[in-house]
């Protein structure tokens, strides 16, 4: 009887030692994914910013063009200082899509450029308040097509009607955006900045020119337009232009030219 009992003992301490061996093995096993998961993402992570690196490069040119050097530009991140050449340009290395620059710009301070999806960057000062940001891109697309046309409104509000100019204007011209704020009616060109708040295009309708869309809105028959021209670059008009320039021409006004 004793003998039985020491071996029904004995047989249990061996399952209770099988099953603390399973156990302690099942705990090593988590504990161990539990530390090298961190290790793993941070290694993905790691690799993602080594693939974004690159080089990017800052120039600055005035209103006209022209560069403007000895200009200060700080990476946010790493807190390193470049100042333009002589061409008013700053070249990077080591940049990733979660850095940003801060561009000190005469008369203006501060300006922030996120440097997410971005190999360059042109900034123009266009003066004491206003400053224009372009990317690659739109550099191309300027040259190619230095203004947005709508050169036949009237075929275009055959397949796409529209009540006023606001709503023929909205989605229609790239980089044109119109929005109906706690102030009424805006209209402003991508890219274009201003420390003073005031983004709004020049209006010109037949040679006259507005300061808001909201005033032309209201008097301005859609049907009457023949066409309309967005231009960025409203050098022509001087400072009231340095917000771009939306440029209409009524039917009359385009089958009877003004001559002088």
């Amino acid at each position: 009887m004793n003998s039985l009992l020491m071996c029904n003992n004995n047989a249990d301490k061996g399952i209770i030692f099988v099953i603390f061996e399973i156990m302690k093995k099942i705990v090593l096993t988590l504990m161990l994914s539990f530390f090298l998961l961190p290790l793993s993402a941070q290694d993905q992570v790691n690799d993602q910013d080594k693939e974004a690196i690159r080089s990017f490069s800052v120039k600055i040119v005035d209103r006209k063009g022209r560069p403007m050097p000895n200009l200060v530009v700080s990476t946010v991140r790493e807190k390193v200082t470049f100042l333009t050449d002589r061409k008013g340009i700053v070249s990077l290395e080591g940049i990733s899509d979660i850095d940003s620059l801060v561009v000190f710009l005469p008369n203006i301070g501060e300006t922030h450029i996120p440097c997410a999806g971005l190999d360059s960057v042109q900034i123009t000062v266009r003066s004491k308040t206003k400053y224009l940001v372009q990317n690659r891109k739109e550099l191309a697309d300027l040259k190619t097509n230095p203004s947005n046309n709508i050169d036949n409104v009237p075929e275009l509000l055959k397949t796409r009607p529209a009540r006023d100019l606001a709503e023929l204007l909205t989605g229609v011209v790239p980089g044109l955006r119109i929005t109906m704020g706690p102030t009424g009616l805006t209209a402003s060109i991508r890219g274009i900045n201003t420390i003073t708040g005031n983004t709004e295009p020049l209006i010109v309708v037949d040679g006259m020119t507005y300061d808001t869309l909201a005033e032309v809105n209201g008097f301005l028959d859609v049907h009457s337009i023949q066409s309309i021209q967005v231009q960025k670059d409203g050098g022509m008009y001087g400072m009231r232009g340095s917000n771009g320039v939306i440029i209409i021409t009524t039917i009359g006004a385009s089958s009877n030219p003004l001559s002088y």
